[in-house]
């Protein structure tokens, strides 16, 4: 057994904890008072990272996980964003192999205006109209670092990673 008067190791290691972060507990308190006193931020919902084909020939070239916002209308609910967002993905991906978002010059990153412009139109399906203000590209990452499709090889259909 141990002796009521010698701390344990996890008192000690709580009482670090508490030290050390207190200051930044107490910082964040107070920036959260400050923003409070302003005019109330727009809404804003974060679609989880989702993986979008390129597709150029008719062959899948190259993957790019993009990570987007869409940004609210006043008064629109997030809770209801929650429960649509799997059939608003659904629609993004099979819509990126149907029509796909490749760029003519480059294979890292998607058509951002198409996207956008996509993400935008089946929100105001799936949610209402006006209920989402914007769609924002936040990040793209592409699977590989490939190199700029030639003007004479992407028509002949040469050139790509599956087709040298």
């Amino acid at each position: 057994m141990t002796d009521l008067r010698t701390p344990s190791r996890r008192l000690l290691l709580a009482a670090a904890f508490a030290a050390v972060s207190a200051p930044a507990f107490a910082a964040s308190g107070k920036k959260e008072k400050k923003e409070g006193e302003g005019q109330a931020l727009d809404p804003t919902y974060k679609l989880g990272s989702m993986s979008i084909p390129l597709i150029a020939g008719g062959r899948i070239v190259n993957y790019v996980f993009v990570a987007m916002t869409l940004k609210l209308a006043s008064g629109a609910e997030v809770g209801s964003f929650k429960d649509q967002e799997p059939v608003l993905r659904d629609a993004i991906v099979r819509a990126a192999y149907k029509t796909p978002f490749t760029r003519t010059d480059t294979w890292k990153e998607v058509d951002g205006p198409r996207l956008t412009g996509f993400v935008l139109s089946q929100c105001n399906t799936l949610f209402g109209k006006g209920k989402v203000a914007s769609v924002e590209i936040v990040k793209q990452i592409p699977r590989q670092q490939l190199m700029p499709p030639k003007a004479g090889a992407a028509k002949a259909g040469g050139g790509g990673p599956l087709n040298p």
